[in-house]
């Protein structure tokens, strides 16, 4: 779908679902109902690689993980719209904080019309197979990554696996339609690549660094057959490219990926193909090839207590130099609920990474991370 024609699409959509805003009368509920909502984590983290950039061989180190404050507002009108609001903080290095996802949204009939730092419509609809990761890789996964030496290896696809065309938080407009006899689409678009709260910016200059005019368009249905639940899905990119210098012409964005999750009684098995084609490379280098990667989880819950594990392999060659960056990792995981809002999880992780097809020892780094940690959710 051109780019045109996607802008038309979005902005109906949103014109429609405006419009059935209005058509549904005045609104003269109550004020909006807040609630407030948190966790902390903490981690002890073991950590040896070969690469000594992440540190010079065995390190012990401790580090909060993924905490941070939430602020809902929820209410519904007279006229049957719901709507609400999010605040999100979160908790960085240094003991410095700043504001995660914060966005607005309207429910009703019509669906979900949401704006503001938010999940692009691939976030909202597809799976993979680090979606089924329990304690620390199922709640961001940061520590693991901050403790290894992953060269200059894309981390997106190679650890996150996400690609080029994933807006994550940047701020945007997105729509998701209702379920549908368990079919559920949606569409979003971003002007500029970056997350949170920043000033406006040219979003065609193509030094700025990010990707801009981003449009997601994903799908998925999901359904049951008697204690076997399926679920398929799938997103495409595109977005303007201005990640390079002035006067080198470079490949606009195009990504997709598609995904898949099957459970029966507490296992659970997801997987998922991602592919940037040719996406930000340099327009007159043939052998640039922006990348692809899989993955497949799986995970199974027993009362109080979840396990779980994956492998996910990538590689790409952005400079077009014919050799490959390559990143494998394997993880495992297990979770145990305590008490209510208390939980203690385990977690390893054993990387091969090798930069440029990994011809020299300095291109080469097998690593390990173990992390133990607690979190209380409240």
């Amino acid at each position: 779908m051109r780019r045109q024609e996607m802008k038309k699409v979005l902005l109906g959509t949103s014109a429609l679902a405006g419009a059935s805003l209005l058509a549904a009368g005045p609104a003269t509920a109550g004020a909006p109902v807040m609630t407030f909502s948190g966790a902390l984590g903490y981690e002890a983290i073991l950590s040896d690689g070969d690469q000594p950039a992440a540190g010079t061989g065995l390190n012990f180190s401790a580090n909060e993980q993924q905490s941070e404050l939430v602020w809902d507002a929820h209410g519904s009108a007279d006229n049957g719209l719901n709507y609400g609001a999010q605040l999100q903080w979160r908790a960085l290095t240094d003991n410095k904080g700043e504001w995660d996802e914060s966005w607005l949204e309207f429910t009703g009939g019509f669906g979900r019309l949401y704006v503001g730092s938010e999940d692009g419509a691939t976030g909202q609809i597809t799976t993979s197979g680090n979606t089924l990761q329990v304690g620390t890789w199922g709640n961001g996964g940061n520590n693991a990554l901050r403790h290894v030496e992953f060269f200059d290896i894309d981390t997106r696809l190679g650890y996150y696996a996400t690609t080029f065309g994933d807006s994550g938080d940047a701020n945007k407009i997105g729509y998701i339609t209702p379920d549908f006899s368990g079919f559920k689409a949606g569409i979003s678009y971003a002007p500029n690549g970056t997350t949170g709260q920043e000033a406006g910016r040219d979003n065609n200059d193509p030094r700025d660094g990010h990707a801009d005019n981003n449009f997601e368009v994903a799908a998925g249905w999901s359904g049951a057959f008697n204690d076997v639940t399926l679920g398929i899905n799938g997103a495409y990119q595109i977005a303007d490219d201005n990640s390079g210098t002035l006067g080198v012409s470079r490949e606009d964005v195009k990504a997709y990926q598609i995904g898949g999750i099957v459970g029966f009684g507490g296992f659970q098995v997801a997987a998922a193909y991602l592919d940037n084609q040719d996406s930000t490379c340099v327009s007159n280098v043939s052998n640039c090839e922006a990348g692809d990667a899989y993955n497949v989880g799986a995970s199974y819950g027993f009362g109080p207590g979840t396990v779980s594990v994956m492998w996910q392999t990538m590689e790409n060659d952005l400079d077009g130099n014919g050799k490959n960056d390559e990143a494998k990792i394997w993880t495992a995981g297990a979770e145990y609920k305590i008490a209510e809002g208390l939980s203690t999880y385990l977690n390893g992780y054993w990387f091969d990474l090798q930069k440029d097809g990994g011809e020299t020892a300095a291109n080469k780094n097998d690593a390990t991370v173990v992390i133990l940690g607690t979190r209380v959710s409240f």
